[in-house]
């Protein structure tokens, strides 16, 4: 216990020296006189008051301290994830919490033995954050998580515990972990010992899984669609099994592979032709082996998208060059493209065939210089009109190219104008505007934005090029800063134009330029694709955050919705209905999340194919609909590696300054945390602060003091 000050003492002591002073002179004599005793009494009164005063003036502070004894916490992870019943169990591929609960009973058993020293406290760890266990420890039990996060568990516990004397945690698991950080990371920063008890069978056993499926994220009515199946094997027979491709339970393809003597891999390739549209779900299985582990990896499942058809791009070039060709090579190597070429002649018709009569059936036309002086006005006027109508269009600029016939037939969808119809050209080269470098039709992938100034120079116009007001510019020539890239979004219709020729060059770069070969197809790809993108000014849009949600994933939604004047929608109603592949329809409402933006987390679901409606409402006025599919795959990424890794376990306790054990040697870890200096009992002190001048007992103690001296000296009549 100890008094502190807001001040001096020593001017405490002076100020009651002060008070005492006052008290002597004022009581020294008094009128009427009384006695001794009677002054003694009331100076005393006033002495005590004043001293009081002075004393609280001073901020007194009362300390006191307290020393307490913690015993020591070990904080006990048990894993709690699907993975530990086909480790517990051995040679089955049934899935059984009981063989699991059965595996672990030895660990919990030993750390509530009454010879534990300290407290124990049980979290069960998997696919989230640990949470604590009370009561029956085991019963708690499901192993049923689908991930495993041990480095999650392991940070999570010292934080859980910080209040608490934590002396070491234990690590109760087969060491597999599929989600999070490296444990053996954490492990290393870890403030206690980590002992580890590795639970399950450690030696390989027989399996067979499926480690990857591949295929194309988009594919067509009606044409072929590679799907590649890679298999891993342990403990292989070295015998052919047959891999199917199914959907809906329909298989597809079947083709056999013969996997390899002992551990390793096999591939094989499937195909299949989809016959209707939409998003689909296909499942690859393969048989279960002899004596297999688990057969819940024998199976694996993959979503994609099933188009009516593809693109259909139509290329016109002013005359045959080698520009036309660089344009050609890409699109045809553009798998969800096909491409129809007219080249015009200069007798006025088409190499390749006339020009088709019906040209709505093009979802881009690509005009490589077209059109050139040979080509008929009438020719020109119908490919103007398929633009004036809506179809996206790429203007590449060529030397052959009329410019009359650009200005006369294309000018309300240019992106930008000439100033005069007859141009020469000189060199320069491309640059990106800074502005633009994040923009998609420079995301090309293995190559930097910067590579394009070191292409080979375009020949470029010398008469000046005029952007439309809304037109915006991504490059130009890196000497003049003449547009040299220009895109244009106006009522829907999306046009660009590249006033250079000679991209062929960007084509056929020497080996010194290797890093920047993938940066003229990837441009020519990435316009052909920002101009056939269609522009989504629907006034309700509903989409899932995913197309192919995890076993274990929420499914969840996000929506805007606009009146018609494409203004943000605040207070809608909107009702999304996810119906399955039965038929059954399960209604939704999605939550207001401010500004026009609506959310939707519906939860985990079913594997399987769903599709959503959805609809707004605004009062009892109808703002509009939404629809789209999405798919469910189930999660067996627990089943990946059905044995336990005794090698990463090891490593954590040692890492940690902890010991590794199994259930058959873990009753030695009380004994050893009882030698342990580091797991005892901890002597924390306790301080606590009392501001008196703050209590109300000693202001009612002043004012007893000073209304006891004024009774009486009015009783004594003093003045």
């Amino acid at each position: 216990m100890a008094f502190s000050f807001g001040y001096s003492p020593w001017l405490l002591l002076l100020c009651v020296a002060v008070a005492g002073g006052l008290t002597y002179w004022t009581y020294r004599a008094t009128v009427p006189s009384l006695s001794a005793g009677w002054r003694l009494l009331l100076g005393g009164l006033r002495f005590l008051a004043l001293a009081l005063i002075c004393f609280l003036l001073f901020e007194p502070v009362l300390q006191q301290f307290q020393s307490t004894e913690r015993p020591p916490v070990l904080a006990v992870l048990l894993d709690d994830s699907q993975s530990m019943q086909v480790v517990a169990n051995g040679d089955t591929s049934a899935a059984r919490p009981s063989a699991a609960r059965s595996s672990v009973r030895p660990v919990v058993d030993a750390f509530q033995d009454e010879a534990m020293p300290g407290t124990t406290r049980f979290f069960r760890i998997g696919d989230g954050a640990p949470r604590g266990l009370s009561g029956s420890v085991l019963d708690s039990l499901r192993f049923d998580d689908a991930r495993t996060d041990l480095a999650n568990g392991l940070q999570a516990a010292p934080e859980e515990l910080r209040s608490e004397n934590l002396g070491g945690i234990v690590l109760v698991s087969d060491g597999q972990y599929n989600t999070g950080q490296n444990p053996l990371r954490v492990a290393d920063r870890s403030p206690v010992p980590v002992h580890t008890v590795t639970v399950g069978d450690t030696t390989r056993q027989r399996d067979l899984r499926i480690q990857s499926v591949t295929t194309n994220e988009r594919a067509y009515l009606n044409s072929s669609v590679p799907v590649r199946v890679t298999l891993s094997a342990t403990e292989g027979p070295g015998q052919p099994v047959s891999v199917t491709l199914e959907q809906a339970g329909r298989t597809l393809d079947q083709r056999q592979v013969r996997l390899p003597s002992g551990t390793g891999e096999a591939s094989v390739d499937l195909t299949f032709e989809p016959k209707q549209a939409g998003r689909r779900q296909l499942t690859v299985r393969v048989p279960q082996l002899s004596g297999e582990v688990t057969t819940r990896n024998n199976a694996q499942s993959v979503s994609l998208r099933v188009l009516e058809s593809k693109r259909q791009v139509l290329v016109l070039g002013a005359a045959p060059s080698p520009n036309v060709s660089a344009l050609r090579r890409v699109y045809d190597q553009t798998a969800d493209t096909e491409v129809t070429t007219r080249i015009p002649t200069p007798e006025g018709s088409f190499l390749e065939g006339p020009l088709p009569d019906d040209l709505s059936s093009f979802d881009v036309v690509v005009l490589a210089g077209f059109p050139s002086t040979s080509v008929p006005d009438d020719i020109t006027q119908r490919v103007a009109t398929l633009v004036d109508d809506g179809t996206p269009a790429l203007f590449f600029l060529d030397r052959q190219t009329d410019l009359s016939a650009w200005t006369e037939h294309f000018d309300a969808v240019l992106p930008a104008r000439p100033d005069a119809p007859i141009s020469s050209f000189s060199e320069a080269s491309f640059r990106v505007v800074e502005s633009a470098r994040q923009h998609p039709v420079f995301r090309i992938e293995d190559a930097e934005g910067a590579l394009f100034e070191r292409l080979p120079p375009l020949q470029i116009p010398t008469s000046a090029w005029t952007p439309t007001p809304d037109a915006q510019v991504l490059g130009t020539a890196a000497t003049t800063s003449a547009p040299l890239l220009v895109l244009r979004r106006r009522a829907g219709l999306r046009t660009a134009v590249l006033l250079g020729s000679g991209v062929w060059r960007w084509a056929l770069l020497p080996s010194e330029l290797r890093a920047a070969d993938p940066l003229w197809p990837g441009l020519a790809s990435n316009l052909l694709r920002w101009a056939s993108t269609e522009a989504d000014d629907s006034p309700v849009r509903v989409r899932p955050t995913a197309s192919t949600f995890g076993g274990t994933d929420a499914a969840s939604f996000t929506g805007r919705v606009y009146d018609e004047s494409m203004q943000p929608v605040s207070e809608a109603t909107v009702d999304v209905t996810v119906t399955d592949s039965t038929g059954t329809e399960y209604p939704y409402t999605m939550d207001p999340a401010g500004q026009g933006r609506y959310t939707l987390d519906i939860g985990t679901l079913p594997e399987g194919t769903y599709q959503y409606d959805a609809q707004a409402r605004l009062g009892e006025a109808n703002l509009g609909t939404d629809q789209g599919t999405f798919s469910v795959a189930p999660l067996r990424i627990e089943y990946q590696s059905p044995r336990a890794d005794a090698v990463l376990m090891r490593q954590l306790a040692s890492r940690s300054g902890g010991a590794s054990y199994t259930p058959q040697t873990v009753d030695r870890l009380p004994e050893k945390l009882s030698g342990q200096a580091s797991f005892s009992n901890e002597v924390v002190q306790q301080s606590s602060e009392a501001e008196l001048w703050r209590t109300s007992l000693f202001l009612i103690a002043i004012l007893a003091l000073l209304a006891s001296e004024w009774t009486l000296r009015k009783f004594f009549g003093l003045t």
